[in-house]
């Protein structure tokens, strides 16, 4: 094969949610001719799944580091530091390309020490704790602001998560490249859906976690019900929220009417049972599960938010709501449900869309020519 370029994609966490699937699809996708590649990974929460054994079906090597996880500790991340640099250093890597805030910076820094010729980081989103007004906040702003200097250039998944870091001075301007999550657009079409009751049928594929604004949608299905009785939910996913929201949609009187599936491995025979998708998210980089409900041919009920409008054309390929109102919300699910025609008509419009603008292969071509333009710079350079 000659010689390949070496890449090492850093991310905190496997766990079954949009990020690490994102990243273990482009580690996976990329040319396997001029690219050879690895993961590092850390500890994976409660659950939350684990991806982990995906990488090696994939054929990918993966490095694991007990000690790299979300939450901070001063000891167990000093540890991590010392264990990524070690498999970085010996790894003779071209590349390092981070994820998520706590490998970012643990990964770049060890990147950095290791003298890796190109290092780069995508931001997939706005984190809470670099957004707090606390002590963490300001040290967590100081370190992402420190990292965007060792990095060569940063990745976003849409021009918003772009913004929002450029707003608090993490990096330059012309460091950021705005490179769309994609999908196997292939792999969504034409899939046959389970036989789920309710009619009509809904579904949200999140984890559950107070941004992805469950609790909304919850309260919005009182009315959702009201109008139409016989219609079901389908929460997929799992998180720490779950037994509150339960409790929630007991004291709502829903329980008959929502069911918590958990963590599926495929999500496409829930999305391709139902009417509409619902993303009622307070907070979203891009909306990767909109982009799927796309590609399986269904119009799509979502939050006006981060990346969101990027991916969900409002009037064409779905509607799109303030976040965190549950009576706006229910009223344009209402509303797509009393027009079928409607409904196909979005559809159709968002299967073209995911096809055109979020496929795997564009994303994956636009990251490898980044890599390659990069690397080519840094040779030159030297």
């Amino acid at each position: 094969m000659g010689c390949r370029i070496r890449v090492l994609h850093i991310v905190t966490r496997l766990a079954v949610r949009g990020v690490p699937r994102h990243v273990l699809d482009m580690a996976s996708g990329l040319d396997r001719e001029r690219f050879e590649v690895e993961v590092l990974t850390g500890s994976i929460e409660k659950g939350e799944g684990d991806l982990s054994e995906q990488v090696r079906e994939r054929g990918l090597v993966l490095h694991r580091v007990p000690s790299l996880q979300r939450e901070i500790d001063l000891f167990r991340d000093i540890r991590a530091q010392r264990s990524i640099f070690q498999i970085v250093a010996n790894g003779s890597y071209d590349i390092v390309h981070t994820h998520i805030s706590k490998a970012g910076i643990l990964g770049r820094l060890a990147a950095r020490w290791a003298k890796v010729p190109v290092v780069l980081h995508t931001y997939h989103g706005l984190v809470d704790e670099v957004v707090s007004p606390s002590i963490k906040g300001e040290i967590f702003r100081f370190c992402e602001r420190r990292a965007a200097g060792w990095s060569d250039a940063l990745v976003a998944v849409s021009g918003h998560v772009a913004r929002q870091w450029q707003d608090i001075s993490v990096g330059m301007e012309g460091q950021y490249r705005v490179v769309p999550n994609g999908i196997d657009t292939d792999h969504f079409a034409g899939v046959e859906g389970l036989a789920l009751a309710g009619d009509p049928t809904l579904v949200v594929v999140a984890s559950l976690t107070r941004e992805k604004g469950i609790d909304v949608l919850l309260r919005a299905m009182s009315s959702v019900i009201a109008e139409f009785p016989g219609s079901e939910l389908y929460v997929v996913g799992d998180g720490p929220l779950r037994s509150s929201l339960e409790g929630l949609a007991s004291e709502l009187n829903l329980h008959s009417g929502v069911h918590f599936v958990g963590i599926q491995s495929d999500v496409r025979p829930y999305l391709a049972a139902c009417d509409l998708v619902l993303l009622p998210s307070l907070r979203e980089g891009f909306g990767l599960a909109a982009v799927e409900a796309m590609a399986v041919g269904r119009a799509v009920v979502a939050s006006h938010t981060g990346g969101i409008p990027e991916v969900v054309i409002a009037g064409e390929t779905g509607l799109l709501v303030p976040p965190g109102e549950d009576q706006a919300l229910a009223d344009a699910v209402i509303s797509l449900l009393k027009n079928p025609e409607r409904q196909r008509e979005m559809a159709r419009a968002g299967s073209i869309r995911a096809e055109r603008n979020f496929s795997l292969g564009r994303a994956l071509s636009s990251l490898q020519a980044l890599y390659e333009e990069l690397l080519a710079t840094k040779r030159g350079q030297a």
